[in-house]
């Protein structure tokens, strides 16, 4: 039986970018307008950060559902719901009502845009939704892992939560083995598939390093961190290590920071404290289209995530991929599913989590080598260029949504 035209899939999630020039989850934006380029009608059900409505952005259509009043409305977006609700333990008033207002929602979604498949991103709650939804509505759900998820959340109303959707979804993908493991371990749950998000090769290797380089002394080395301001990223670790610099080195480096969250006050209080504020430079958060000019412009990228005090750690690690696409060397920490994108002393370097030290001696050693930087970062661009593409990634969903609507469609022939 051939696949059905127009094939209607549903992204259900708690975070989607609000415009071109917001980078929450903007991998689902990207994966969701490959899979809509393969001709597929893609439908988004996504928390608003407002009103809600629903809009056609580019090839994809965007329901966001409003949950609480609008001025008060602040559980997703921003650091991400998890750092959130530590942040401020007064919004776990309002899950009840975001799942709430989000299960409504889908299901109406369901009946009026008449949609074959839901994909939830995130156990919970959004998996949770999507499987009791699917009881009623009858349509196959795939349940994709990235990381939050599987890594914190491990009480014990946590875990029977994440095996009722586990082993209720259709299929159960993870964008890393770590992920993976991280969530079989707790519960019993059928094998996951290992499908990993991607990159947009093209943009990222199309950066100019020309604009950022002349802001910069003709000598100066530049280290490049992007990702949100919040504990589990491990910016802290980063600038104790920049700090440990043999002081020649650290008068000619300077780093930039681009992202934002929580930490953000607490990280640049650091920075004076240690003496480095004028080494360093706080962007704030960007478009996601000018970051292929930063990586471009950096001569070493480092993302030190650590593990935070609830258990969660980096999934994967997006920005490892832009990193690969952009042609900088990377410098990681080993910890969570980080080891899965980058492979030590070939595509990049990885270090020991919260190590300062051993983190500052592997700057050193990367800023005084370049050609060991040029080689790295070359295995790097090959390894993102072939296994990391959107192309190939929407392949392998592709597959998994023709398989289960086929198996779907036999059962009720």
């Amino acid at each position: 039986m051939s696949d059905p035209p127009g094939l209607k899939v549903l992204f259900l999630t708690s975070s989607y970018p609000r415009g071109h020039d917001d980078s929450a989850s903007v991998f689902l934006r990207y994966l969701a307008e490959e899979l809509a380029g393969r001709g597929y009608d893609v439908h988004i059900l996504a928390p608003a950060d407002g009103d809600g409505e629903t809009a056609i952005e580019g090839k994809v259509t965007v329901h966001r559902f409003k949950y609480f009043p609008s001025r008060l409305q602040a559980l997703a977006y921003g650091s991400g719901v998890m750092p959130n609700l530590r942040r401020s333990p007064w919004l776990w008033l309002q899950v009840p009502f975001f799942v709430l207002t989000m299960a409504l929602t889908l299901w109406r979604t369901i009946k009026r845009e008449r949609i074959d498949l839901v994909h939830a991103h995130w156990v919970l709650p959004q998996g949770m939704v999507a499987v009791l939804a699917k009881s009623l509505c009858r349509i196959p759900v795939v349940t994709t892992v990235h990381g939050a998820d599987a890594f914190s959340l491990r009480g014990k109303i946590a875990r029977a939560l994440k095996e009722f959707v586990i082993a209720r979804s259709d299929a159960w993908t993870a964008n890393t083995p770590a992920s993976a493991r991280a969530i079989a371990s707790t519960i019993s749950a059928p094998q996951a598939r290992i499908v990993p998000m991607g990159v947009d090769v093209e943009m990222f290797a199309s950066g100019d390093s020309t604009h950022f380089r002349t802001q910069l002394p003709e000598h100066e080395y530049l280290l490049l961190f992007v990702g949100r301001l919040v504990e589990k990223k491990g910016c802290q670790t980063l600038l104790d290590a920049l700090s440990l610099l043999r002081p020649e080195l650290l008068r000619q480096t300077t780093l930039w920071i681009v992202g934002d969250g929580a930490q953000k006050r607490l990280l640049e209080q650091s920075a004076r404290k240690l003496g480095i504020e004028r080494r360093i430079r706080f962007w704030g958060a960007l478009d996601n289209r000018r970051l292929p000019d930063f990586y471009a412009a950096a001569d070493l990228f480092v993302a030190p995530s650590i593990v935070d005090p609830s258990g969660d750690t980096e999934g994967q690690g997006i920005v490892l991929l832009e990193a690969f696409a952009g042609g900088v060397c990377v410098l990681a920490s080993y910890t969570g599913g980080i080891d899965a994108v980058v492979t030590d002393g070939v595509t990049g370097v990885l270090v020991e989590p919260n190590q300062p030290r051993q983190l500052a001696r592997e700057i050193e050693r990367l800023l005084d080598d370049p050609a060991l930087r040029a080689r790295l970062a070359r295995n790097a661009f090959a390894e993102v260029a072939e296994k990391y593409a959107w192309k190939k990634i929407a392949g392998q969903f592709d597959s998994l949504y023709s398989s289960l609507v086929r198996h779907r469609t036999d059962e009720a022939l």
